[in-house]
């Protein structure tokens, strides 16, 4: 069995700069990447934006050979003995740790009916996969209309593709935008050429040779070459559940990114953590997050003593349409917009009882930081405050 100094569950960008912040530290200790993809650590967000507008493959890698790292693709970890401080993948191989990040991120959630060729859109794989059918078929179904299914479509429709979404609920980003949003945004998806199936409901898709064929409840078809799904991800957090370490919604972390499992510590999109700023646990599935909680998690690993007391940012890109948030952005809070140019330019605010959770910058630029510290503040906010905040 091999063993290392430090070893990452995880090729992803929290390992990554995991990697970054053990070498602040500790510039000679072993580390090794276990990842069940593939290929080595890369970015993930030009997957889904970047990628499909030209520009090349090779500039999503991410430069942690000169660190002295290790790292094993295709190596899926399904087993953790915490007492022997070893790990086991899905051929049989075993590691043994001093000290293991678990950084194993997320899965997409599958549809209750056969998979059929559908594309669970994720990982470098799955952009592999969907670019290559786009190169050479023209109608596609994307499932969900959230920030996935939302940049999927855009991406194929701006490849001179034929989109249609499909969403359960009342549009592009509804569980996240107010009302007036989710309806400008289903317009100019619409008329961008873009298909908006909303409040469908499927009851199966069939794979007939070169086609799906989609069946509503209502007995409604749709014909496409290609499924591409986006209706959510599930953290990877089996085999650490399994081993005894706490999981809810994701693996339990404290301030210092350590599990209930000593010398096991937790980072990125399977982690669960405690924000300061808005007391409460989150798991973030974003870029951000990941990279801020990567560092730290291994600068701790070697030894440090960091607090991650961050507020992770976030964003999209919708054709035009840009936008940035902080905080917590769900439009079961109370959402109020502020437009400085009507669906152009302008702030949503995010409010529970009337303080704000979160806010997100829609073609507003480089006011994050200035984000950050208003809901930091906490302060109680009424519809007239909000004017000129921001």
């Amino acid at each position: 069995m091999k063993e290392f100094t430090y070893l990452i569950v995880g090729g992803g960008i929290t390992a990554a700069y995991a990697v970054k912040g053990i070498r602040e530290l500790d510039k000679s200790g072993s580390i090794a990447i276990l990842t069940k993809e593939t290929v080595g650590p890369y970015n993930r967000p030009p997957l889904s934006k970047d990628l499909w507008k030209g520009k090349p493959a090779d500039s999503i890698w991410l430069p942690i050979h000169d660190k002295n790292v290790e790292v094993l693709t295709d190596h899926q970890v399904v087993q953790l003995n915490l007492k022997e401080k070893r790990v086991v993948t899905q051929n049989k191989d075993a590691f043994g740790y001093r000290t293991l990040l678990i950084a194993s991120g997320t899965d997409p959630k599958h549809l209750r009916f056969s998979d059929n060729d559908i594309i669970y859109y994720r990982g470098y794989a799955d952009y592999l996969k969907l670019h290559e059918l786009a190169e050479k078929r023209e109608s596609f179904a994307v499932i969900g209309a959230g920030f996935i299914g939302s940049e999927i479509a855009a991406a194929l429709n701006m490849n001179g593709k034929k989109v249609s979404i499909i969403e359960s609920g009342a549009g592009i980003g509804w569980r996240v935008f107010p009302p007036e949003i989710v309806d400008y945004l289903n317009a100019f998806y619409r008329s961008k050429g873009i298909e908006i199936l909303d409040r469908a409901s499927i009851k199966d898709v069939e794979k007939k040779d070169s086609y799906h064929h989609i069946v509503f409840k209502n007995d409604q078809t749709l014909d496409v070459d290609g499924v591409v799904s986006g209706v959510g991800v599930r953290p990877n957090a089996q085999f650490a559940d399994k081993a005894g370490i706490f999981v809810e919604d994701g693996i339990k972390v404290n301030s210092y990114l350590e599990t209930s499992a000593p010398d096991v510590f937790a980072a990125g999109d399977v982690a669960a953590f405690h924000s300061p700023a808005l007391d409460k646990t989150l798991r973030i599935e974003h870029n951000d997050n990941a990279k801020k909680m990567g560092m730290v998690a291994g600068m701790n690993m070697a030894g440090g003593n960091q607090e991650y007391d961050y507020l992770p940012m976030f964003y999209s890109d919708l054709f035009d349409i840009g936008y940035e948030a902080v905080g917590l952005i769900d439009a079961r809070l109370d959402p109020k917009v502020i437009w400085k140019e009507e669906f152009k330019r302008g702030v949503i605010y995010y409010r529970k009882d009337n303080i704000i959770k979160g806010i997100l910058l829609w073609n507003e630029w480089n006011k994050v930081d200035l984000a950050r510290e208003i809901i930091k503040k906490q302060k109680w906010m009424e519809d007239k405050d909000l004017r000129n905040l921001i």
